[in-house]
């Protein structure tokens, strides 16, 4: 949305807050915030209400006095809401609690929720360029952590509290530090990036669905080489699923990267050629799945992978419906992995026809050149041949005139 849109929407609920129990309780939170001070577009508004269950609650209140478009989406289980305003239809918007979170199952990242103060709020966030708040009563942007708006000026990622606590209350968390640390640019602050290393292994309680979407942002996004790849530099990327995990294990013979490797510098040569489409994309990343199940070893001792590209299309769109794409993408992706080997095939047998011509070609005019040689040898021979049958002939002739005329001086003795 456009900023002027954005500052509609506050001034919106500012104006109908007004001499109601939530005036002064009513702050644009996360994003927003942070890509307004940025001055990029702004793609959700996120409105947070310190009040007990007050994003539910003050979503309920707009419903009943007929403020929304259409019932909202509740999740009273985090006290949040989604929706959209009859003045601001093309809009959605999430309201939330202020909230303190705990995590008592570590094998979990689904906390116990309860209502906390905005401090609370404020402290529990991922990082400290998503934990700004603007009133909207007085408009003034609150930075509780002291480094929000600095850290955004600086293009510098960190967390509010520990970064090791942080990441081993909520993983999901190592995987937006990543994608953020791509899409703006920034710097992961030395102490969040060792943290993040030495929690990656938190990655394996994430589920399928959630791994997919922040890999879709990631795959997607910008800098895939400093998401994706460092992600696998770190061995974060082998988690998000069996699969996934033997093409980051999977070097092939000969060969210098692992399969997850080639994908994403296949991706990434993708980004720089300014392709954004989400197929192409994707059968670049998995082009090289089928290596795993088509690897053969010849006669000769040299390890093959025939037609891995059909058996890697296959497997690719399993794997996608799998992770929650959906299913026209994972079928079309199919297509576009086992149609490159088609080309590829294709053109292979053009090159050994070509080879085939040219050395039936290169045959040809050897055997045309032998022939000419040994024309040009009897040629030679047949010359030499005839001066020495002349020689022959012309001593021949001067042994007979010796001999017919005696010398004279022979007959004087």
């Amino acid at each position: 949305m456009t900023d002027s849109t954005y500052h509609k929407i506050l001034e919106y609920f500012r104006r109908i807050s007004e001499g109601t129990k939530w005036d002064g309780h009513l702050y644009a939170v996360g994003g927003c915030v942070r890509d307004e001070i940025l001055g990029t577009p702004i793609h959700d508004v996120d409105i947070a209400v310190d009040l007990p269950d007050g994003g539910v609650n003050f979503t309920m209140w707009l419903l009943r006095h007929k403020y929304l478009l259409e019932m909202p989406v509740l999740f009273r289980k985090f006290g949040t809401a989604r929706f959209r305003l009859r003045k601001f239809p093309e809009e959605e918007i999430e309201a939330v609690q202020t909230r303190a979170e705990k995590y008592t199952d570590k094998t979990s990242r689904c906390p116990e929720v309860v209502s906390g103060t905005i401090k609370e709020d404020c402290f529990r966030r991922d990082f400290t360029v998503n934990s700004l708040y603007r009133n909207i009563k007085t408009g003034e942007i609150l930075d509780m952590t002291g480094r929000g708006i600095h850290d955004i000026k600086e293009g510098i990622i960190r967390t509010p509290l520990d970064p090791y606590e942080t990441f081993d209350d909520d993983p999901v968390r190592i995987l937006r530090c990543m994608r953020f640390a791509a899409r703006y640019g920034w710097k992961i602050d030395d102490e969040t990036m060792e943290a993040l290393k030495r929690s990656v292994e938190r990655l394996s309680i994430v589920s399928k669905e959630r791994w997919g979407g922040e890999f879709r942002k990631m795959l997607f996004g910008k800098d895939i080489r400093r998401s994706l790849g460092v992600l696998d530099k770190i061995g974060g990327l082998k988690y998000m699923n069996p699969l996934i995990r033997e093409m980051a294990d999977t070097v092939p013979e000969g060969g210098d990267r692992s399969l997850c490797e080639m994908g994403i510098e296949a991706a990434a040569r993708l980004e720089e050629e300014g392709v954004d489409d989400e197929a192409l994309r994707l059968a670049a990343f998995f082009g090289n799945l089928g290596m795993l199940r088509a690897a053969v070893r010849d006669r000769s001792g040299v390890m093959r992978y025939p037609r891995h590209e059909h058996t890697g299309g296959l497997m690719a769109s399993k794997l996608l419906k799998h992770m929650g794409f959906d299913k026209h993408l994972a079928e079309t992706v199919r297509d576009i992995i086992q149609g490159r080997g088609e080309v590829r095939r294709k053109s292979e047998k053009k090159r050994k026809m070509e080879e085939h011509r040219n050395h039936q070609r290169r045959q040809m005019e050897e055997k045309a050149e032998r022939k000419k040689e040994r024309a040009i040898r009897h040629r030679d021979l047949l010359a030499a041949h005839r001066r020495n049958k002349k020689c022959s002939r012309s001593r021949s002739a001067d042994t007979r005139e010796d001999t017919r005329y005696p010398s004279t001086a022979a007959g004087e003795d």
